[in-house]
């Protein structure tokens, strides 16, 4: 299992282009209090959409960052 994040963000809607489409993943579960940010986060098992979120630009950008 891989966890993905999105340090800033409470929710966010990536839209990944592979080929002629796009596949949406939901990241979920940010909190922003006094004792700091939790990140949106996307945990998946699915070694295809671990390739597809790990070959897309917001990844390679270091947008979404790999947790666990």
């Amino acid at each position: 299992m891989k966890t993905y994040a999105l340090y800033g963000l409470m929710e966010y809607l990536a839209r990944i282009p592979v080929g002629g489409t796009t596949v949406e993943v939901h990241f979920t579960g940010g909190q922003l209090s006094g004792f700091g940010i939790r990140p949106a986060t996307y945990s998946t098992d699915d070694p295809v959409m671990q390739r597809l979120i790990e070959r897309s630009q917001l990844f390679r950008a270091k947008r979404i960052t790999l947790m666990k």
